[in-house]
């Protein structure tokens, strides 16, 4: 008969579970208001959590901020990486599907998650040293990773007529519109245009052809 959990595991297991909560409200709070106009208090209250145990569970507001953003890219390379592959210690046999499927994911999950482009968004609008942090914690290695991908996608035939640059802009760009600003876009395109799959599907059609 397996013994019951210890009590030294069971708060690891709760503390892992708060400062997940904590992230996933502070991402909320991060893209509804900014850094300057996020509430810490706020994000407490939604998290179900004391304002203090912020600091014990990530630090100051700006390591909260950090540790959101983390989050949050690393929850979108997890479905990246599962998109382009099921079995990472193989080669992918045929880069243009696995492409269209990175994309189709990655539409996906911004429509479900709008949080990080949003955050970005806001934080591209001024020079500041979170923007750096970004720059070169996040946004260039993801640029690097998407280089090499995209150089098996043009050796296959496909995208000869965008750059890698290109690419990453058009996902990092339009790939949240219909649902970053749904309240333009579902009256003006209609809400059948506007849908995850229908976006992914144009999304392909212009990168990939």
């Amino acid at each position: 008969m397996p013994s019951p959990p210890s009590s030294s595991r069971k708060s690891r297991s709760s503390s892992l579970e708060v400062r997940e909560r904590l992230l996933k409200e502070a991402a909320v709070e991060f893209a509804s208001h900014g850094f300057e106009g996020a509430s810490t208090r706020r994000i407490a209250e939604q998290a179900g959590i004391f304002q203090a145990q912020i600091g014990y569970h990530v630090g100051s507001k700006d390591d909260l901020w950090r540790a959101t953003v983390d989050f949050l890219f690393a929850r979108l390379r997890e479905q990246l990486d599962n998109a382009i592959t099921s079995h990472p210690d193989e080669p992918v046999s045929d880069p243009v599907a696995a492409f269209a499927n990175v994309i189709r994911h990655h539409v996906r999950h911004t429509a479900k998650h709008p949080e990080l482009s949003r955050i970005m968004l806001m934080e591209a609008s001024q020079k500041s040293d979170r923007v750096a942090w970004l720059l070169k914690n996040h946004v260039r290695p993801t640029l690097a990773a998407l280089e090499l991908v995209w150089s098996d996608v043009q050796a296959a035939g496909k995208g000869l007529h965008l750059e890698a640059g290109d690419v990453f802009m058009m996902m990092i760009g339009l790939s949240p519109m219909p649902f970053a600003q749904a309240g333009i876009m579902r009256p003006l395109l209609g809400a059948s245009r506007c849908t995850p799959e229908s976006h992914a599907d144009m999304m392909i059609r212009w990168i990939l052809q």
